[in-house]
């Protein structure tokens, strides 16, 4: 691949390449960060939630605890008999127990025991739709009263010490949280269950509430997506704000660079290349000539009596001689033909695939171009131009330096020679 001057590209940068590279380690910092704020939030909804179930369970074991140890305190309650109410077979087998009682009419009324009691409001919270509680133990008078794994579990942990027992659970599409704590044995409960063994003080059973979740942990969990679609409209904002932003930067960098990259590869006062940078290329052009054996030819072209000029009419003409002479390099060689300002008034011209009598009639015509100008300096007499031209042609296992000293030392024979002339070395 050969460079015209005109379009030389840059030395390889970096800083776009760093600039992306900041922007995404910036996303993947800060993208946790606002994800876990907003999941710290959903942490505390729902811890929040907990407590509100957990005071709701309280709550309501309290009720219970309450209306039990007044019926216990007066040992139990007695209620009229009536279509639907049924002596509690379990009571009849506690020995020495009066189940049922008459009043003077004869009317009949039988004994509801705490336990039992606690089962029946049980049943018509839940018919009404409120909650459900039932009071159980590991060894019930009534089978009904079995616990069940939440329960046996939460028993198991009371006798070693917990205070209380929690959880979640899902039935039928359905999610309850569950609520129990211990009860103690009282001497109001040695009345029905002293013939199993029970002391005052044992933990043998307890009260778990079911309450009906089902909604709360709807809206938590709108609540849990409501948060993660903000975190992530955040997200989005923030980053297609930085993105534009970026974008806009790095245009102005690349903008930055290829001035910074202009300057360092381009001569100010010419617009050729630099003598580094033709340095660089020529080695390119050196090793894609070796590569693929084509022929690669150089011109070292000095402008004759130059510091006379100077001199004379003074630097300022010397610049607009400068301008003029390499105006007429770029105009008559080709343009994949590399030029640069070699030195003072010394121009290279690197020529790809240039065999050298191909070079020497490039030369020849830049030579005659040269002389028909007359550089207009400032407002005396035009300066007439001449230019003195070495050529070489790269010999096999040559390096660019000695190529370029080869037509350094053809150019010097030109001006031995006379001037005005282009000599092969």
């Amino acid at each position: 691949m050969t460079f015209p001057p005109s379009r030389v590209p840059p030395p390889e940068t970096f800083s776009s390449r760093f600039v992306r590279k900041y922007l995404w380690w910036l996303f993947l910092l800060v993208a946790p960060v606002i994800l876990s704020i907003f999941w710290g939030f959903h942490i505390d909804a729902t811890a929040m939630l907990r407590e509100q179930m957990l005071g709701q369970g309280r709550a309501f074991f309290t009720q219970i605890v309450l209306h039990r140890e007044w019926i216990s305190d007066h040992g139990g309650v007695y209620v009229r008999m009536r279509p639907g109410v049924e002596n509690n077979p379990w009571l009849l087998k506690v020995p020495g127990l009066k189940v049922v009682i008459r009043d003077e009419s004869g009317e009949a009324y039988t004994l509801k025991n705490p336990a039992l009691v606690t089962r029946e409001i049980s049943e018509l919270a839940e018919k009404n739709g409120v909650f459900g509680f039932r009071i159980t133990s590991d060894k019930p008078l009534n089978p009904a009263n079995a616990p069940d794994g939440f329960e046996r579990a939460a028993l198991s942990d009371f006798k070693r010490g917990a205070k209380e027992a929690s959880v979640y659970e899902t039935r039928a599409g359905k999610t309850f949280f569950r609520y129990m704590a211990p009860l103690a044995v009282g001497k109001a409960c040695l009345l029905c269950h002293a013939f199993q063994g029970y002391k005052e003080g044992d933990v043998r059973g307890g009260i778990s509430v079911t309450i009906d979740a089902t909604r709360l942990i709807r809206r938590i969990r709108i609540h849990r997506d409501y948060l993660l679609l903000s975190a992530l409209a955040i997200l989005g904002v923030t980053f297609g704000i930085i993105g534009t932003i970026s974008r806009s930067f790095l245009t102005e960098l690349r903008a930055a660079e290829e001035r910074l990259v202009e300057m360092a590869t381009r001569d100010s006062l010419t617009g050729l290349l630099t003598r580094r940078e033709m340095f660089r290329l020529a080695e390119l052009e050196e090793a894609r000539a070796r590569r693929q054996e084509r022929p690669l030819s150089v011109l070292m072209v000095d402008i004759d009596h130059f510091k006379r000029v100077n001199d004379t009419r003074g630097h300022g003409a010397g610049d607009a001689v400068l301008k003029a002479v390499a105006q007429a390099i770029r105009s008559t060689l080709r343009g994949y033909d590399v030029v640069c300002r070699y030195g003072g008034e010394e121009f290279l011209v690197i020529m790809p695939e240039t065999p050298l009598d191909q070079a020497s009639s490039a030369a020849e015509r830049l030579r005659e171009h040269v002389e028909s100008l007359k550089a207009a300096v400032d407002a005396g007499e035009p300066v007439r131009l001449t230019v003195s031209i070495g050529i070489a042609l790269l010999h096999q296992g040559e390096t660019v330096e000695r190529l370029i000293a080869r037509a350094d030392a053809a150019l010097y024979a030109a001006k031995d020679a006379g001037r005005n002339r282009a000599c092969i070395g």
